[in-house]
């Protein structure tokens, strides 16, 4: 049976006049009839893949936006998913007036109606009040999940409420920020840039998730570090699920993990098949964009020690092509096709026996005793909470240097 794809009542949403949307001939998406919706918007790759595991596993009517647009095949998607016709960083805009009147013509059709909002976690904030409280929705008719985009949610956190005295008046700074505001009915929306909503406020994230109705889905809460005693007590009011893309994908039901694998826009036989080629253990050399001359004598390093023992692989990162002639500089070393290395796990995190390089937070999901070698001093010189992870890895890992 033909999956349905996109549905949009624009002409009839187009009459609607709604609270602080600029384009008007932006309209809004279908009315279903439900007690519950949601309404899923992200910006990075990692908030992308939570949205989108739990778009798969909550059969509910949902509204989705991601700006990644390589993150997902837009066929792929099951159908009580009601994609945003402006998808990308060119449609933010659209994006907001497009969702915010969704919102509304539903609450105005359905006044009892609950909603789950799932969001990058800077963004979080802001957005929930603009897109919900601003628009005379109260907020305990809505559960906000802040979705980690990865190591940013650690060092953000470290760097504005690590610091023992400076935490505590920083997290204080926050709370005064949020409760200038209305959450129960309404209010105009306080920011300064464009789309405030996007760019402004990224840490209120942290005191929101004190609140009943915000949950911050990340990694390990364990790892959020801060010396200043009145944020750690902060830290134990705070709702945080802990949870891994790969462990979500991997506790879906058989045809929930046919769908998901669905939406993704690569095939994972081309993966697969290429690890199972020779019966030698597989290596995978990570990389990164902007430092190609450093990636090289990193590569070269790995493979003249590693070649002999392993099948040698570079997975390359998207928005790189200084790789392009290693199969022909290194022997044997072959280039997995590009994808977003989260997906690499997906797919072939099985029949990964080594792993190594740039840290980043692709090492949030790779397991700790399948990395062989960093890209890094040390530990310590790590983002976090990488540096916390990995000093406390049982075996020894080779800290790799540029050579000068």
């Amino acid at each position: 049976m033909k999956k349905r794809r996109f549905v949009f009542l624009c002409g009839i949403a187009a009459m609607f006049s709604l609270l602080s949307c600029d384009n008007e001939d932006v309209g809004s998406g279908e009315y279903v009839e439900s007690e519950l919706y949601a309404f899923s918007m992200t910006f990075g790759t990692m908030p992308s893949l939570y949205a989108g595991l739990y778009a798969v596993d909550r059969e509910i009517p949902t509204y989705f936006f991601f700006e990644r647009e390589q993150t997902f095949d837009t066929d792929g998607f099951p159908e009580h998913v009601m994609l945003c016709p402006y998808l990308g960083a060119d449609e933010e805009e659209k994006m907001r007036d497009w969702m915010k009147k969704t919102i509304a013509d539903i609450d105005e059709k359905n006044p009892d109606a609950q909603f789950e909002l799932y969001v990058d976690d800077l963004r979080a904030g802001p957005i929930s009040h603009d897109f919900f409280a601003a628009q005379g929705i109260d907020m305990s008719r809505v559960k906000v999940f802040m979705l980690s985009d990865g190591t940013g949610t650690y060092n953000e956190f470290f760097n504005n409420f690590g610091a023992s005295g400076t935490g505590a008046e920083y997290w204080k700074k926050m709370e005064d920020e949020i409760n200038s505001l209305s959450w129960s009915d309404g209010g105009d929306y306080v920011g300064t840039k464009a789309l405030p909503e996007f760019e402004t406020h990224w840490h209120w994230s942290y005191p929101l998730a004190t609140r009943d109705n915000y949950t911050y889905i990340m990694h390990d809460s364990s790892l959020l570090e801060t010396s200043d005693p009145y944020v750690r007590e902060k830290l134990t009011e705070m709702n945080c699920e802990d949870r891994n893309v790969v462990d979500m994908l991997n506790s879906l039901s058989p045809d929930k993990q046919e769908t998901f694998l669905s939406m993704i826009p690569y095939d994972k036989d081309v993966y697969v098949e290429l690890m199972d080629e020779s019966p030698k253990p597989n290596l995978i050399i990570n990389g990164t964009s902007n430092q190609p001359e450093n990636q090289r004598k990193y590569v070269e390093e790995v493979y003249e020690k590693y070649k002999d023992d392993y099948d040698v692989f570079f997975e390359p990162h998207p928005a790189d092509e200084s790789y392009l002639d290693y199969e022909t500089a290194f022997p044997g070393l072959r280039n997995v096709p590009k994808m977003s290395f989260e997906f690499v796990m997906m797919f072939i995190g099985d029949k990964i026996d080594a792993i190594g390089g740039f840290p980043s937070t692709i090492y949030l999901t790779v397991p700790v005793d399948k990395v062989k070698f960093m890209f890094a001093a040390g530990p310590d010189a790590m983002p976090r909470p990488l540096n916390l992870i990995f000093s406390n890895a049982e075996q020894e890992i080779d800290y790799m240097l540029a050579a000068e």
